[in-house]
């Protein structure tokens, strides 16, 4: 008699040891974990897209994570934002949604890059929007993948990522654990392969249609390994005109004779390599993408000031 209490007594404390690992985790081993990672400079819809659409899918818990705690203002201190979680307090995510916008300051913060390397063998899938395809390679995850980044991204992102493939003129990229889409409004569209993949393209399409993403292409993105779809004998035009960016190097900057070595939108350095370039009251200015430029020309004399 005395055993069997006590091993009634040894299963009690295994159920209740088991509650609390399950509220610690904020989920049951049914959902999914989608985690959002938010920093200073993100755009808002790279993350704002994917959060809405992961945000209708059964069995998900959806929630925000950056590094340190408490307010951040984004979108040129438009907007306030207050992430859920830091990223020693998060729940280990299933999905790691990780948005570009402004990557100077948070490349450089090596608790994140360290974070997205660290539990990457624990995620089913990463996925990129924009520029955060850059912080992905700063954690080192993009040697030997096919990819894909915003327009104006694309050689930029080949130049310091040479192991890859980038591609150009594509809405998303699927390889497996790692998903990178183009820029803004296309990481809506690679959320939605990510349930299709997940909840079956039904559950994708009542999503869509929940946001009224009238436009939404289902094969306008490219999955590796597999052949593209056909609609009537035709090749999706969207898929027909992807076009792997050529590895080109880029322009010295000795050869330029640039008014200096760091790009004035962004201040990352320039010194090793030039993406493009633009005059102002008779100086020329290197950039290190094709974003940072027009930022410029729209309000050149804001950043020679800076």
């Amino acid at each position: 008699m005395k055993k069997l209490s006590q091993l009634i007594i040894s299963l009690l404390l295994l159920m209740v040891l088991g509650l609390s690992a399950q509220a610690q985790s904020g989920t049951n081993s049914d959902t999914t974990r989608v985690a959002i990672l938010l920093f200073p400079g993100v755009e808002l819809l790279d993350f704002a897209g994917p959060l809405e659409v992961f945000n209708h899918m059964e069995a998900a818990t959806v929630y925000t994570v950056a590094a340190q705690s408490g307010p951040m203002t984004i979108m040129q201190k438009m907007l306030t934002v207050v992430p859920e979680y830091t990223l020693s307090t998060a729940p280990l995510p299933d999905v790691l949604v990780v948005p570009g916008g402004r990557m100077e300051e948070v490349m450089q913060d090596s608790s994140v890059v360290n974070w997205i390397s660290r539990t990457s063998a624990h995620r089913k899938l990463t996925m990129s929007v924009c520029t955060g395809t850059f912080l992905l390679n700063k954690a080192g995850m993009l040697d030997g993948k096919t990819i894909t980044t915003h327009w104006a991204a694309t050689h930029m992102l080949q130049q310091i990522a040479p192991k890859a493939t980038v591609m150009e003129h594509t809405r998303f990229v699927d390889q497996g654990n790692l998903l990178t889409t183009a820029g803004v409004s296309a990481g809506i569209d690679g959320a939605l392969h990510v349930v299709a993949r997940l909840k079956g393209m039904e559950a994708a399409k009542q999503i869509a249609r929940i946001m009224e993403y009238d436009n939404w292409e289902p094969q306008a993105g490219l999955v590796v390994g597999k052949a593209q779809a056909h609609t009537k004998g035709k090749t999706k035009a969207t898929v027909n005109k992807a076009t792997v960016v050529k590895k080109t190097v880029a322009a010295k900057p000795t050869q330029l004779k640039l008014a200096s070595l760091i790009d004035p939108v962004c201040q990352m350095s320039v010194e090793g390599m030039v993406a493009d370039t633009a005059r102002y009251m008779g100086k020329t200015y290197g950039f290190c993408s094709k974003i940072c430029k027009e930022r410029f020309k729209h309000q050149p004399l804001s950043y020679v000031k800076q």
